[in-house]
């Protein structure tokens, strides 16, 4: 099945960033450590990236492409706070532990003025077994199955209570490498390689100032829906 991310299974699956044969020397990734739980306090709201805008140098479709690396990547449950590092910069991820539609409230811990890439809907077809639906694993036919299986999906999300328009952060990428480790989301039991190809929305913010921030997502495609709340604690 294609996987969708809610970025999940089935007809969705989760969002990203690449195993270290996908990498470059400039790009790295890291775990977040277990949050902690801090005071709220009010805040000047984050900035949310324009769609032709970059972060790290790097527009919406590279971070979608590292976001679904990085799911490819993890072993379930996926860690939803990640760390990467693009020339330098770090950026953190912000996706799903899980690949089934449903509620989830998620809390990160991130440096205030660190910018953020939070996962939105978006789905991938990839060239391991079953997940490129009824479509060839060429890389024309890859890119073709992400757009197609992604047609009537819905989506909102509001940043502090301010809505985004994120329809206007529409990305697709080319295809991509990707590595699954032996315990993966496939449920493969064997570590492999393969290609990968996404279309989606995601949302880019230049970085939150200190305090607690939410982001709140509410996304639909076919009967799959998803209530996702992210808590940003920044210190």
């Amino acid at each position: 099945m294609n996987r969708i991310i809610v970025t999940t299974a089935a007809l969705v699956s989760l969002l990203a960033a690449g195993a270290a044969a996908a990498r470059t020397p400039t790009e790295t990734i890291a775990t977040a450590a277990t949050p902690t739980f801090l005071p709220a306090f009010a805040a000047a709201g984050p900035h949310v990236v324009p769609a032709k805008g970059k972060v790290a140098g790097k527009g919406y479709a590279y971070w979608l492409e590292r976001s679904w690396q990085y799911t490819f990547s993890m072993p379930p449950p996926i860690h939803p706070c990640a760390t990467l590092t693009v020339l330098g910069q770090r950026v953190a991820l912000l996706t799903l532990n899980t690949l089934n539609p449903g509620a989830d409230k998620l809390t990160c811990n991130e440096p205030a003025g660190r910018p953020l890439y939070v996962v939105e809907l978006s789905n991938e077809c990839s060239t391991f077994k079953g997940d490129h639906d009824h479509f060839g694993t060429s890389d024309s036919q890859l890119t073709r199955c992400a757009r197609a299986l992604f047609k009537g999906a819905k989506v909102t999300a509001t940043v502090d209570g301010q809505s985004v328009d994120v329809h206007k952060l529409l990305a697709a990428t080319e295809v991509y490498p990707v590595r699954v480790p032996r315990k993966n989301i496939f449920n493969s039991h064997k570590a492999s390689g393969g290609r990968s190809a996404a279309y989606g929305y995601g949302l880019l913010l230049t970085g939150v100032s200190k305090g607690t921030h939410t982001i709140h997502n509410l996304w639909s495609i076919g009967t799959s829906k998803w209530d996702i709340t992210f808590t940003v604690q920044a210190h």
